[in-house]
């Protein structure tokens, strides 16, 4: 009888103790967290080139990974340890919000649009990268798709369930829409435009050309980007669990820290001049968007 009684005892506590410690963890804040543990865990994308992707070895390759070294360096200073543990996870375009949200992941770095996704417990960083929609298109074709017409009857291959494929329903709704989705969407859909299975590839301008240099296509002579503006512009940004102001600051300030212009250089060296002009237009976009919304304020 003893036993029994001391037996159940014990596992009413153990299952107190399993309730009360995970409730322990989630409250504890980010750097909180990271100080404790000495471990930081982190969500990278493994089809976006050149942010996260396999190289032809396999191995993970990427400008998220040195964006995320930078960080961890600095982490180090902050927190005053001489190391700190990495774990990376595969994130991808389906589950990337809730790595973030489910405090699975710290922060999850990759072509994310800054937006309002109300359905997760995440918040944005301040843009770390600046692009915006392109077609990616045979050079012999670019005069007949003219994105500033309709694309009346124009296959356009779009991977599912993003801001692009939202973006061309809206403003083409002429056009046929080819769905790609997956990890691989973005590359099998690039190989149904060589195939002519399709006439344009719509993304952001900087992950086709990503996905262009890893098929070994010829920008220029073969294939080319349209509009050479973008269509739209897309703000980037890290994802974070929300409710961390302390570590949302922190992750801003390695964002803002000179060391980040030598990996962007790093990483695109001679189609750097492209990426600059993109991201001058869409600056200049912004800064005339935020000028029009104060004028609107004003009245």
């Amino acid at each position: 009888m003893k036993k029994s009684v001391f037996y159940l005892s014990f596992v009413n506590l153990l299952l107190l103790f399993s309730w009360v410690l995970p409730s322990y963890t989630q409250e504890m804040s980010v750097l909180e967290k990271i100080d404790q543990t000495g471990l930081l865990e982190v969500g990278i994308r493994e089809d976006a080139v050149p942010f996260g992707y396999r190289d032809i070895n396999g191995n993970l390759e990427g400008l998220c990974l040195d964006l995320i070294a930078l960080l961890r360096e600095q982490l180090k200073q902050k927190l005053n340890k001489k190391v700190i543990a990495l774990k990376l996870y595969k994130s991808t375009l389906y589950n990337r919000f809730e790595l973030a949200s489910d405090r699975i992941v710290d922060i999850e770095c990759g072509p994310n649009t800054i937006r309002e996704v109300p359905e997760y417990q995440i918040q944005f960083s301040q843009p770390f990268f600046l692009t915006g929609t392109q077609l990616l298109v045979k050079t012999e074709k670019a005069k007949r798709i003219n994105p500033n017409r309709s694309l009346d009857n124009i296959d356009i291959g779009v991977l599912r369930n993003t801001t692009n494929e939202q973006l061309m329903a809206e403003r083409y709704p002429l056009a046929n829409l080819v769905q790609f989705q997956g990890v691989t969407g973005r590359s099998r859909g690039i190989q149904a435009l060589q195939g002519n299975k399709i006439d344009a590839f719509a993304s952001d301008g900087i992950l086709l050309v990503g996905e262009a240099q890893i098929q070994n296509l010829r920008l220029g002579p073969d294939y080319t980007l349209v509009p050479t503006n973008p269509i739209d512009c897309e703000e980037y940004g890290l994802i974070l669990p929300d409710n961390n102001p302390e570590w949302l600051s922190f992750v801003n300030s390695v964002i803002d820290d000179s060391s980040l212009q030598g990996i962007y250089r790093d990483w695109f060296g001679e189609i750097s001049p492209q990426i600059e002009s993109i991201q001058l237009f869409c600056g200049i976009n912004q800064i005339l968007e935020e000028g029009e919304e104060s004028e609107e304020t004003r009245e």
